[in-house]
């Protein structure tokens, strides 16, 4: 069974908010501590921000519906996380400038700085992407570091607009100065080499998630879209869980198979998190998590980031088309996971299904806060890293949609500010808390 482990969220997190944002640290920090069971999501997830949306476009959205004042209030001045964008690939292997505006493209193109800031967007993963097929060794960790590097470089050129976070408290006192807080997690845990010392060499140059697998199976850990080897998790494998909980460094579910997934959470002492995964119940997809891993993320206290990618949230890929997605993988491809996209293209393009809409994204988190709750519900758009978006969610500065259909569908403000962001900023505070008091 997975750990149930206990919540440091309140205590942990109302002390760094008042370290990064009072000029009477001690004081304010023991006040809070004190109030650490009513913490209260909207003072404590907030960053003053602007709204930046254009103008016209705010006044005929408010003209058409008054709840808009409301939510754009909302959203400008939460702080707006993302577990996972793909944009250093962008940055590496096309020359993509993230200081420049550009036009969103169906696969790429989804994410700039001038963007973030018109869609509220604060605080995003950038995610360091090792494609399996360069292995285990050296090349994979270079390709890491290089893509760092090139991350690194680039937030240096837009100092004055962004900065690399390395904590939960990088995060307040970037989104509270009115900068965007660039923190990175690495998409692909055979580029550790299955090495402690490599571990740590990433988390020192930044790294503050390993997503345990991408698509192939390696030497310690089964994939999602893999045949499994291991079962789930080699003995190797709850060696560099436990080295992560060390570090501070969050272990990333998304990709993984359903046997490791929960391996992993019987050896984790910190929360988890999936950084871009959907609710397997509304698409049944291998890339989606069922109702039981919902409910076992819960009781682990980690959170998962609703991915956009249209495949994983289109609900018109019913179970019936799924099956049949199945059934056409096994027919012309002997099963093989990996061609599971081209496959679904295929079917969707011979039954005439049109693409997704923003309202399945909000579906999925619908999902996934009644089934695990509303504090284990976050957003991990896979920007950047996908062929195909729902209508509606085209870029980043869609994102205040979200919100929007939130507040339609009743959620409270709070609770609101937890989807954004608040949740991701907890477990990643509480990660922190581990490393720094393992015996707790």
């Amino acid at each position: 069974m997975p750990k149930k482990l206990r919540t440091a969220t309140p205590l942990v997190l109302v002390a760094l908010l008042a370290v990064a944002c009072s000029s009477q640290p001690d004081t304010v920090a023991s006040d809070l501590v004190a109030q650490a069971d009513t913490l209260d999501p909207i003072t404590a997830y907030s960053d003053g921000g602007d709204i930046r949306m254009n103008a016209p476009t705010r006044e005929r959205l408010v003209a058409e519906d008054p709840l808009w004042a409301e939510a754009l209030r909302i959203h400008y001045d939460a702080i707006v996380m993302d577990g996972h964008i793909d944009t250093p690939s962008r940055m590496v292997d096309d020359g993509f400038d993230f200081g420049t505006r550009h036009t969103p493209r169906r696969s790429d193109h989804h994410v700039d700085i001038p963007r973030m800031f018109e869609g509220g967007l604060d605080a995003p993963f950038f995610s360091i992407y090792v494609s399996s097929r360069l292995g285990e060794g050296s090349e994979s960790t270079a390709r890491a570091l290089r893509m760092i590097a090139e991350v690194k470089r680039q937030v240096a050129a837009n100092i004055e607009q962004a900065g690399i976070a390395y904590s939960a408290e990088d995060v307040v006192r970037l989104t509270r100065s009115g900068r965007k807080a660039i923190l990175m997690g690495l998409e692909g845990g055979h580029a550790i080499q299955a090495s402690e010392e490599v571990l740590g060499q990433l988390y020192d140059a930044g790294i503050r998630y390993v997503t345990l697998t991408h698509t192939g199976t390696h030497s310690w850990a089964d994939a999602s879209q893999s045949r499994p080897q291991h079962g789930g998790l080699t003995d190797r494998g709850r060696e560099l869980v436990r080295a992560m909980n060390r570090l501070g460094m969050l272990v990333d579910l998304s990709h993984v198979s359903d046997s490791t997934f929960y391996d992993a959470l019987e050896v984790t002492e910190a929360p988890v998190i999936l950084s871009h995964s959907s609710a397997r119940a509304l698409v049944k997809n291998v890339r989606n998590i069922d109702d039981d891993m919902l409910r076992a993320v819960a009781e682990n206290g980690g959170v998962v980031m609703i991915n956009f990618f249209d495949p994983m949230v289109n609900g018109r890929l019913t179970d019936e088309v799924m099956d049949a997605v199945y059934d056409r993988l096994e027919r012309e491809h002997q099963g093989n996971l990996n061609q599971i996209w081209p496959v679904i293209r295929a079917e969707r393009r011979d039954r005439g299904i049109p693409s997704g809409m923003l309202e399945d994204i909000l579906n999925h988190i619908d999902h996934v806060a009644r089934v695990a709750g509303v504090d284990h519900v976050g957003l991990g758009s896979d920007f950047d890293g996908v062929s195909s978006l729902p209508d509606g969610m085209e870029d980043v500065t869609r994102l205040p949609w979200i919100t929007y259909g939130l507040l339609k569908r009743g959620y409270s403000e709070g609770d609101i500010r937890k989807i954004l962001g608040g949740n991701t900023l907890r477990v990643l505070a509480e990660a922190e808390q581990v490393a720094f008091d393992p015996t707790d």
